[in-house]
């Protein structure tokens, strides 16, 4: 069953709105967008489950939505370098291997910020697991391990 993602645009929803994925109830707290040169724009919800933090990333691409659960994870400075120049890198044992890079700028919708530019280096261990290194214009990084999702598994879409 689809549950009730084909109700909503998944990429319109708002703080406030909760769905159901992997058998838990996740609440969008705040809601931001990517724009990348490409043309596209992606929607990210950072979403929590109780003490759990994560983000639910939304394309909404060529009539259907990619989407991307991930979370935040911690990785040295010096290791995400050598990946961008080597194109591969470890985690849990695996290598995952660079397939994309896109440049853009980052918004928080609701938390008002202003707008910052990053190159995203998105690796690929299997057709599923990701590793994402955003490089921010400051030369700070980020490290998100996630997978990619079937619309099917968001389950549940319910509204403040």
């Amino acid at each position: 069953m689809f549950g009730n993602s084909n109700e909503y645009q998944l990429n319109k929803l708002q703080v406030g709105y909760s769905f159901k994925y992997n058998s838990k109830i996740w609440l969008i707290n705040e809601v931001g967008e990517y724009h990348w040169k490409t043309g596209e724009i992606s929607t990210e919800y950072i979403i929590e489950n109780n003490n759990e933090k994560a983000f639910l990333e939304v394309e909404f691409y060529k009539g259907d939505y990619e989407l991307y659960f991930s979370k935040k994870i911690s990785i040295q400075d010096v290791f995400l370098k050598d990946a961008i120049k080597t194109e591969t890198i470890m985690y849990n044992g695996k290598e995952f291997e660079l397939d994309e890079t896109y440049q853009g700028s980052y918004k928080s919708i609701t938390g008002k910020s202003l707008r910052e530019k990053l190159t995203s280096y998105v690796f690929y261990y299997d057709d599923e697991e990701m590793l994402t290194i955003e490089k921010w214009a400051d030369e700070t990084f980020e490290v998100f391990y996630g997978k990619e999702l079937k619309k099917k598994k968001i389950k549940n879409i319910k509204s403040n």
